[in-house]
């Protein structure tokens, strides 16, 4: 076997193994993954064009399952935006008095927030 087709076998590896797990894993699996990636990926970049129809075929099918892990990652990197979205949707929701505190002009003076309140403004400020 050549150094590409085992170059392009281990990056194929990596590309499978991140896709499989890119929706439920934790995220330090993820990073060890993007980062045993990115050696595959540099290991593969070092070698020379494929000599032979048989380092074609692998360099080929290493194309297919990076396109699907590309996919898989876009579908994830949606979900997680929009779950930040609707994270930040509720925080600022949950830190307006208006939404969750007293109504209309039973309470005269000045309102005082609760500290929930604070505490929601300040995690969605960095959220």
């Amino acid at each position: 076997m050549s150094a590409l087709i085992a170059a392009a076998a281990r990056l194929q590896a990596v590309l499978w193994r991140e896709t499989e797990v890119a929706g439920a894993a934790p995220l330090p699996v993820l990073r060890a993954l993007m980062e045993e990636k990115r050696e595959a990926m540099v290991a593969l970049s070092h070698l020379g064009p494929p000599d032979s129809e048989v380092e074609r075929v692998a360099l080929r099918r290493m194309a297919a399952a990076a396109e699907e892990n590309a996919l898989v990652l876009g579908a994830v990197a949606d979900a997680l935006d929009t779950l930040r979205q609707k994270l930040r949707t509720d925080l600022s929701e949950a830190a307006n008095p208006g939404v969750y505190g007293p109504q209309g002009s039973a309470f005269p003076g000045p309102r005082k927030r609760p500290l929930r309140h604070t505490l929601a403004a300040s995690l969605d400020r960095t959220a």
